[in-house]
């Protein structure tokens, strides 16, 4: 009887080890998200400008993981305290998106998630100071944007531009052309919407699709894939690294 009772005293009841699990799952996904803040791979995920909401979730984790492991501590000393058992199964999707987050690296989207093709179309509310940006330092949202509010696709006729993507073809495009990429991100990566500028280059056939590139040269009204549109035909393809930031923001 003596023996039982030992064992019982020293055995951790199910709820206790419940919630050993919490607070390790709380606590590992505080130390995630302030990992993701540090390492600068918050940007694969969410608009900066919602960078602070994660950085008060990693404190609100971490805190918790505290209290939780203080009540742990508590509990241990009260053998008289009643237990509430949360269930392995509980435990296991909540710490799904932890495990999964660990297991699969981080990155940015690439030419493998697009599904359906590119869009000409600007994305947002196009602001005043985006159009007042000089051509030589517009992205390829800026000038989508551009081309939204000209009158005709001659106006730009004979204007420089120098822009960074990624390379996307279709069957349909002619040997030297393809569409240079990036995605735009106006929340969360669950949002992320691909865009694209028309280029025609010889020679860029040698460039893989995904392939970051830097595109300079001039723009002029052609035909591309069957449409009238401003096409950067290029003087010069640069191969560059995946740019830190690589989604473009509304």
């Amino acid at each position: 009887m003596t023996a039982m009772s030992e064992h019982q005293h020293h055995s951790a009841p199910p709820g206790d080890r419940a919630a050993w699990a919490k607070t390790a799952i709380l606590l590992g996904m505080g130390l995630y998200f302030g990992w993701l803040i540090i390492s600068g791979n918050l940007n694969y995920y969410i608009n900066q400008r919602f960078a602070w909401l994660v950085i008060v979730g990693t404190v609100i984790f971490v805190l918790l993981a505290l209290v939780n492991l203080y009540s742990s501590l508590r509990r241990a000393d009260d053998c008289q305290h009643q237990h509430f058992d949360i269930g392995w199964d509980i435990l296991f999707i909540v710490a799904f998106p932890l495990l999964l987050a660990l297991i699969v690296p981080s990155r940015s989207l690439g030419i493998e998630a697009i599904n359906g093709g590119i869009s000409l179309n600007p994305v947002g509310i196009a602001s005043q100071a985006s159009f007042q940006r000089s051509p030589l330092d517009r992205n390829i949202l800026d000038w989508l944007r551009e081309f939204e509010r000209a009158s005709a696709p001659a106006v730009f006729n004979g204007t420089a531009a120098d822009v960074i993507g990624f390379v996307y073809r279709e069957p349909t495009f002619a040997e030297d052309s393809f569409m240079l990429s990036r995605f735009t991100m106006s929340c969360c990566v669950a949002d992320a919407f691909p865009i694209g500028m028309p280029v025609s280059a010889p020679g860029s056939a040698d460039y893989m699709a995904g392939a970051w590139l830097r595109v300079r040269g001039e723009l002029a009204a052609a035909d591309f894939a069957g449409d009238y549109l401003p096409v950067l035909f290029a003087d010069s393809l640069e191969p560059i690294a995946e740019p830190q930031q690589p989604y473009l923001y509304p």
